[in-house]
């Protein structure tokens, strides 16, 4: 596990991962999910269940991930919650419904409205990262305590793990030929 410290206030950490499933596997059953869980057109973000066990076990890495960094950080709890989604940046139409306005959010607020517990931290797997990227393209940017924006570029096959308090949003790609698909969660503790 590689800990960034993109500012004063900002950590992020990093973890390869390199699961049991060949990517191509995981897309198709990505694709079933968001085909079987389809409610809205310009909605890309779908809650994920376990409902497939090919991406059950990068979720149980991804909570694993955070219990660790928990314990690093000297957090007790009595319970653990998570909530999980697959989310899909399209290469071609990458503003997503609920961020039309403002592409900058964050998951304890989003989490908050829905009526969920409060999350500690947010994890991102990155399945498939958009190709042909160009200057900023396909980067994830976080927004620091002081409004400060910083930049970091995922890769296929990692981890990115950061408090779910931070202000961030996938960057377009609009040159790509191909959709960011990630599987996400969120991860908190009573």
């Amino acid at each position: 596990m590689e800990k960034i410290i993109l500012g004063n206030d900002l950590v992020i950490y990093k973890v390869p991962f390199i699961p049991s499933i060949p990517k191509e596997v995981l897309l198709f059953g990505v694709q079933e999910h968001i085909n079987n869980n389809k409610t809205m057109e310009a909605c890309d973000a779908f809650d994920y269940h376990g409902e497939y066990e090919e991406l059950n076990e990068i979720e149980k890495v991804g909570i694993d991930i955070c219990l660790d960094i928990a314990k690093q950080e000297n957090i007790t709890y009595t319970e653990c919650k998570h909530n999980s989604w697959i989310n899909r940046v399209r290469a071609q139409n990458p503003i997503q419904y609920f961020f039309a306005k403002e592409p900058y959010h964050n998951h304890v607020i989003l989490n908050e409205g829905s009526g969920r517990f409060e999350p500690k931290y947010t994890f991102i797997y990155y399945i498939q990262m958009p190709n042909n990227l160009q200057g900023k393209e396909g980067q994830l940017v976080l927004k620091d305590k002081h409004g400060k924006p910083h930049y970091i570029m995922p890769k296929e096959n990692e981890f990115l793990v950061h408090s779910s308090n931070i202000d961030h949003y996938p960057k377009e790609a609009l040159h790509s030929t191909v959709d960011r698909i990630v599987l996400a969660s969120n991860v908190g503790f009573l």
